[in-house]
């Protein structure tokens, strides 16, 4: 055998162990950003209320006493993350909450750009409830529309598990993964999803908290004795109370915010036919979910139909067309006060950003 034999054959001995050096130096790489992404889940305040209900997971929720989780593998499902876990803050616009979605991750050690994220997003337009993708930045989360870069290393995607419509079915939670999944596949990334069982269960709860939490707090307003009131004189009136008109004609007081507070809409019975000049009665209505500082918006709609039936000669009155006294609007209050506070302690306050998007 010639020296020259020799010399090929340890060049290549030497190649492959270089190649194996690498494999693993990459591996373990990836597997320190995994470690690092995905630690110990703590508990989610949404599924952890005093009534007892937990959020469904994988495996049993550890106490604080107990030993932390290993990290998953690669490319597989497991329990919501929360951006805490991530070891990221959140932008001011950002909108993903494992509290009402179900979250998944992608970690590529090259940076996906902007426009290999096409095929992502047009999979994602097939899902009826709303989707949201979200890249770090500085050690943040910002959505993809707004980011102040064009690439990222770390993504998360959100699919809305419930809204007015109802849960998320598990076959659209499977698919959404399945997407994840060959997007990851198809930008040389690794990803981590939700287990679609324990996301399905999760959207079954969220919705049975939904169905608790969405209630509309009203009060009417009808003539004695069979009067009626002027369309005119009631646009008038909501005018000089604060409230503005919108395109389709609806009475909306809005908060400081720009959302809406109260709204005024005819009050009628099923049956009757109206003229378009006059209204038989009124309804000054509060959608709970979506009205920050409800309490106070409660009664200052109260005040508000009080001056319209003083001024039109009219009275408070239930649905039923029962007189609403004093000791019936403050078992209207309790039970406004007591819905609030249920949503605070499940951390979606009535009015924030995730109830408006959950009471949809």
């Amino acid at each position: 055998m010639t020296d020259l034999r020799y010399a090929l054959i340890a060049f290549g001995v030497l190649l492959v162990v270089a190649v194996v050096i690498y494999n693993v130096v990459q591996e373990r790489r990836a597997r320190a950003k995994a470690e690092k992404a995905f630690g110990t889940r703590p508990p989610d305040a949404l599924f952890d209320a005093p009534g007892g209900r937990r959020e469904p997971t994988l495996g049993a929720i550890p106490d604080a006493d107990d030993a932390p989780r290993s990290a998953p593998a690669l490319d597989e499902t497991m329990p919501p993350l929360s951006s805490e876990e991530l070891e990221a803050a959140v932008a001011p616009a950002a909108e993903i909450s494992s509290r009402i979605d179900t979250v998944a991750v992608i970690l590529s050690d090259d940076p996906i750009m902007s426009e290999q994220l096409d095929p992502l997003l047009d999979s994602l337009e097939s899902h009826a409830k709303p989707t949201h993708v979200e890249g770090i930045v500085d050690e943040q989360w910002h959505p993809i529309d707004t980011s102040p870069r064009r690439s990222w290393r770390e993504l998360r995607v959100g699919l809305q598990l419930a809204d007015r419509k109802g849960p998320l079915a598990e076959e659209e939670i499977e698919r959404f993964n399945h997407a994840i999944a060959d997007f990851a596949a198809g930008v040389n990334a690794v990803s981590q999803r939700e287990a679609p069982a324990a996301a399905a269960a999760r959207a079954r709860d969220l919705d049975r908290f939904c169905a608790e939490a969405d209630v509309e707090v009203a009060v009417n307003v009808i003539g004695q004795y069979g009067a009626t009131f002027s369309i005119a004189r009631v646009k008038a009136l909501a005018l000089e109370n604060g409230l503005s008109e919108t395109a389709s004609g609806e009475l909306v007081r809005y908060a400081a915010n720009g959302a809406p507070a109260f709204v005024i809409r005819r009050f009628d019975d099923a049956h009757a036919k109206h003229a378009a000049t006059y209204y038989a009665g009124l309804t000054f209505a509060l959608d709970l979910p979506n009205v920050a500082d409800a309490s106070r918006v409660l009664a200052e709609m109260v005040r508000v139909a009080e001056a319209f039936a003083s001024t039109l000669g009219g009275q408070l009155v239930d649905d039923n067309r029962k007189p609403l006294t004093e000791p019936g609007l403050a078992i209207v209050r309790r039970s406004l006060e007591g819905i609030v506070q249920n949503m605070e302690s499940h951390g979606i306050p009535a009015g924030s950003a995730l109830a408006r998007r959950l009471f949809s």
